[in-house]
């Protein structure tokens, strides 16, 4: 349960209505996820994160499917219950399998497991 009221989209206005239909449109989504009708609380930060997140996902050099790939992991090494749901279904809509969705969050598991043991053992690179 969020601990802020959410703004509804039939309650934005200027701006926040704007990137309320941009995120719409970007992700494929019939509705506005939660984060960003959280963060419309604030409209500056709302712009400031979605400019960010519109930039990174809609382009660049490394392709959207690796990239929701490393931000799955990271929600699942951080133990994320909001995001986790959200990128696994942008895999599946990208053409993933459930089997290297599992084989994505076991690759997660084994790194925060490796990244534990090395900074406990306190390790120094060796390149």
């Amino acid at each position: 349960m969020a601990i802020i009221r959410l703004i509804e989209e039939s309650e934005a206005t200027g701006r926040v209505k704007e990137i309320f239909s941009e995120v719409r449109s970007l992700l494929h989504l019939p509705f506005v996820p939660q984060i960003f009708r959280a963060l419309a609380a604030k409209p500056q930060q709302l712009e400031s994160v979605w400019m960010q997140a519109r930039d990174l996902f809609g382009a660049g050099t490394i392709d959207l499917r690796t990239k929701c790939m490393a931000a799955m992991a990271v929600a699942a090494a951080q133990q994320n219950l909001y995001f986790i749901p959200v990128y696994a279904m942008a895999l599946k809509r990208l053409g993933s399998s459930d089997e290297e969705i599992a084989e994505l969050l076991q690759m997660a598991g084994l790194a925060v497991s490796l990244n534990t043991l090395a900074s406990g053992f306190g390790l120094e690179p060796e390149v």
